[in-house]
């Protein structure tokens, strides 16, 4: 907002057009630098099933026995490189929850929920805790930090 006030103010007379160019700028200059992602490392990982994207690995997982709009979906305990929805009231399966819908902070791909709270006391084991969906993810080998070390000090 600064930004159009401070042309605003030094333009005699701006007309809409010119604010709506200051708007489209500002959006793209959002839209500008670095995404930072962090790498949980592991033996095995979870990654977004478009792009690639690091999430979380195995030792994270929690249950398996989740289902989301897809089909079948994982509990989570900690997962990066996401991004976050504002939250929502949803009626589940297990009661009403507040959630937050996640995205890969790379490529914005919906890849599952994040439980904020949950009204029924059996299910408070979920807030703070993540569903990826398991056919928007990739699970692949990673490797461990012996091996990794390993390697480094034979080459």
């Amino acid at each position: 907002m600064l930004i159009y006030e401070s042309v605003i103010n030094r333009s005699k007379s701006v007309n809409t057009e010119q604010i709506s160019q200051l708007i489209v700028l500002s959006a793209k200059l959002v839209k500008m630098g670095k995404i930072f992602l962090e790498h949980m490392g592991g033996t095995r990982l979870f990654s977004c099933a478009r792009c690639d994207t690091n999430l979380t690995n195995r030792s994270e997982l929690i249950s398996t026995r989740f289902t989301g709009a897809t089909g079948r979906a994982f509990l989570f305990n900690r997962v990066v490189n996401l991004t976050y929805s504002e939250v929502q009231d949803r009626v589940m399966l297990t009661g009403r929850h507040m959630v937050r819908d996640v995205s890969c902070k790379s490529c914005d791909s919906k890849l599952g929920w994040m439980y904020e709270f949950a009204t029924e006391d059996n299910q408070k084991y979920k807030e703070g805790r993540v569903i990826l969906e398991r056919a928007l993810v990739a699970e692949s080998d990673g490797m461990d930090e012996r091996s990794f070390y390993e390697r480094r000090r034979n080459n």
